[in-house]
């Protein structure tokens, strides 16, 4: 079973489901009105254009480009807890309370009101089905007017029947409420959902990346919140995204989707967040599975997910940086291309590293590389196991690596200092084991490695005779 990309339709019938489970508090303390529905007048979305054939706004019209992954971890790190003793604006010159008898008017209506619900509340009990369902229907009328008193009738009230019935209304105007916000938001209307500022400042905005936000919000809510709180807050929700992704897996048979990745990316890519071998052995198993394609797909995902792979991946632990080297071959995820050019620097790199590290340079480096790369022409240790090629026991080295990679970068072909071609691959750059020579015979290597120092000799001397024109000129 594969896993699917999240689509509006969808993300909206989950959003009725669920939302009353996952944003009732939210609703509760007033953020589900009016407000939140309307736009600005400056608002993208009205200036833009409608996609041809739908109600939706097209991609174009509020899309928002992700950081630079360098920048992500500060993202994070400026987070602070605003102080809850803000004093309370006092008012200005010229403001003045409301008239008594304007305020005086509004609480006698608001009384009135209020009598008015405890009657519709008192009528769920009552005998008579038409009386109970019209009383339900007034009360869903009033939406967020009756949800405290509704409340406290679930909590307080003595008839069992009218705790049911008014549990029941109240959960039906906090789906309607939260499902507009929703509606409204994927729509492309400012938001305010717990989270929002801190994942579109990171991988910025666009229609598939408003979905995936609330996806991640639907199933990952306490992870939503913990964006714009603290490095504990991530460092405790990611334990309980890993465990509810691992729960689906086992329990429901559900790949994870997109937006499970791209949560736990982003904790990944906090800097002060300690990750264990198990974190990231959970989002490699993640890796591994068709959902790393299916972003990669996905013209508007792509590139936010490049960025947050790019953000873990510097500061990924050693015992990743295989499968990572591995993955990106497989994927074209040329930002890993420093991790690769600091692992050849290092002098206690093993030799899988180094292999992947050079194949990765050879597919992602440039010329610039060169120079770092002839040092490993010496290099004489074992990368491959002893094989038969041609009659004969072969094995290659590091510096037939060296010498292939810079073949490549020089866009020269191999055969020219007498490497195999047929060793060149169109996504990991090269097979290892066919560039390998006799291990018997050492003078064909010795060939090799002598065309290639005179090769690389040579246009030394040649861009040193142009740099001396150039001055001269």
């Amino acid at each position: 079973m594969f896993s699917t990309l999240p689509t509006t339709d969808w993300i909206r019938s989950l959003a009725m489901v669920v939302a009353v489970l996952m944003l009732s508090a939210t609703v509760a303390s007033g953020q589900a009105n009016e407000d939140d529905l309307e736009t600005d007048s400056s608002s993208p979305a009205e200036s833009g254009e409608s996609d041809p054939g739908t109600d939706r706004v097209s991609f174009k019209s509020f899309r928002k480009a992700p950081m630079d992954p360098l920048k992500v971890s500060e993202v994070f790190r400026a987070q602070e807890v605003l102080p809850s003793d803000i004093p309370p604006i006092e008012p200005g010159i010229g403001e003045t309370d409301l008239d008594a008898s304007e305020s005086d008017e509004e609480s006698d209506d608001e009384r009135l009101q209020q009598i008015k619900i405890a009657e519709l509340i008192a009528q769920l009990g009552a005998p008579e089905f038409a009386v109970r369902e019209q009383a339900t229907a007034e009360l869903r009328e009033l939406a967020n007017d009756a949800l405290p008193a509704l409340r406290t009738a679930v909590i307080e009230h003595d008839d069992l029947e009218v705790r049911l019935r008014a549990e029941n209304v109240a959960a039906g105007i906090v789906n309607s409420a939260v499902a507009g916000r929703i509606d409204s938001f994927l729509d492309g209307q400012s938001g305010s959902f717990e989270g929002w500022d801190v994942f579109q400042q990171i991988l910025g905005d666009g229609p598939r990346l408003r979905e995936v936000f609330v996806e991640m919000m639907l199933r990952h809510q306490d992870l939503a919140e913990a964006l714009e709180v603290s490095t504990e807050a991530r460092a405790e929700s990611l334990r309980n995204v890993i465990a509810r992704i691992q729960r689906r897996q086992l329990i429901e048979s559900q790949l994870p989707s997109g937006a499970d990745v791209i949560a736990m990316l982003l904790c990944f890519n906090d800097h002060d967040l300690k990750l264990s071998n198990i974190d990231e052995e959970a989002l490699l198993r993640m890796l591994r599975m068709s959902v790393t394609a299916e972003l990669l797909r996905d013209e508007q995902l792509a590139e936010p997910f490049r960025t947050l792979l790019a953000g873990w991946i510097q500061r990924c632990d050693r015992t990743s940086w295989p499968e990572v080297f591995w993955l990106s071959l497989q994927e074209d995820l040329e930002r890993t291309l420093p991790l690769a050019e600091r692992v050849l620097e290092q002098q206690d790199s093993r030799i899988d590293e180094v292999a992947l590290s050079l194949q990765l340079v050879s597919r992602f480096g440039n010329e610039s590389n060169i120079a770092s790369l002839r040092r490993l022409l010496n290099d004489e240790r074992a990368v491959t196991e002893v094989d038969f090629i041609g009659g004969k026991q072969t094995q290659a080295q590091v510096r037939d690596l060296a010498a292939a990679t810079i073949m490549i970068l020089k866009r020269e072909p191999l055969i020219e200092v007498g490497l195999n071609p047929n060793s060149l691959h169109p996504k990991i750059a090269f097979v290892p084991r066919e560039l390998g020579f006799p291990t018997d015979d050492p003078e064909p290597r010795q060939k090799m490695l002598e065309a290639l120092n005179e090769l690389l000799d040579s246009n030394d001397d040649s861009a040193a005779d142009a740099s001396e024109r150039n001055e001269s000129e």
